[in-house]
């Protein structure tokens, strides 16, 4: 049963991209208020694509705040009002200059971090996609389009060299829906 401990907030707006968010609770056994800190970020989608010939795209670009190059899938914020799956293909073809035949199917919606941050990741599925041609396309500076098979992407992950959480968790989705897999067990 939810309980309603709102005690007021405030909200400080520190760039287009982040507002630190300072609420005051009061939990019922508790009689004084206690202040708690969040950040309001926008949902953003990330999306896991198969390739007309099997292999995964990845992005490769600099983050500053880990000071180095991720490889991520592709990714991106939502617009203002922007649907998830609308945001999760743009990126796709934003990113890599490829679309997907079929509508994406969604996986589902995590939180990145209950305690710290408000937004949610919409993470998707697209197969079969393919270059789109009838586009111009140009690549974000910066960024570097890698295609790796699935065997690829799991030894990524399993030695670190992919370790976005969040997009690790997404690719969880895909596999626990059926919908993805790494290939036959190695020997």
């Amino acid at each position: 049963m939810e309980s309603n401990f709102d005690a007021g907030q405030t909200e400080q707006v520190l760039s287009p991209w982040v507002t630190l968010v300072t609420r005051r609770v009061q939990f019922p056994e508790s009689p004084q208020v206690q202040e708690f800190h969040s950040l309001k970020l926008a949902d953003y989608a990330a999306v896991l694509a198969v390739t007309t010939d099997g292999r995964i795209p990845l992005v490769r670009q600099y983050r500053p705040a880990q000071q180095r190059f991720t490889l991520e899938l592709p990714s991106g914020l939502l617009d203002p009002a922007e649907e998830p799956a609308l945001a999760a293909a743009r990126e796709l073809w934003e990113e890599t200059g490829w679309r997907s035949a079929a509508p994406l199917e969604p996986l589902g919606c995590l939180l990145p971090d209950s305690g710290r941050l408000e937004n949610h990741i919409w993470g998707f599925w697209a197969e079969q996609v393919s270059p789109d041609t009838a586009n111009s396309w140009q690549a974000e500076p910066g960024l570097e389009i890698l295609c790796v098979s699935p065997r690829e992407l799991q030894a990524l992950i399993l030695d670190g060299r992919f370790d976005h959480a969040l997009h690790v968790a997404v690719i969880g989705l895909a596999l626990t829906r059926g919908l993805f897999s790494f290939g036959p067990a190695a020997n």
